[in-house]
């Protein structure tokens, strides 16, 4: 299976699709825990996943979805960038498991 036709699965399947012993849920909440990797997204797309601001503010973006979309957008990014970039080394090839 390529990676398009990978992230074209329902989202369910593709949290447990695993690539080097590591699930994409694992890779996910390991993601969450690295608080610059969060702090960067949001700065360089303009998230709020830290949900830095006043509180009026935040309960608007969660009324209004933001958080979501937020988070829908989180996801892909670490899809795209991390979970299928994982086990590789700086020739693109890739590294035994």
């Amino acid at each position: 299976m390529t990676a398009q036709e990978a992230k074209e699965l329902p989202l369910p399947v593709r949290l447990q699709l695993s690539r080097h012993g590591i699930t994409f849920y694992a890779c996910i909440m390991e993601c969450f825990d690295v608080p610059e990797l969060i702090e960067n997204f949001d700065r360089l797309r303009g998230c709020n996943l830290c949900q830095k601001g006043a509180p009026i503010n935040l309960m608007v973006d969660k009324a209004t979805g933001r958080m979501q979309h937020d988070m829908k957008e989180f996801v892909e990014f670490v899809w795209e960038y991390i979970f299928l970039r994982f086990g590789e080394n700086e020739n693109n090839k890739e590294v035994a498991p």
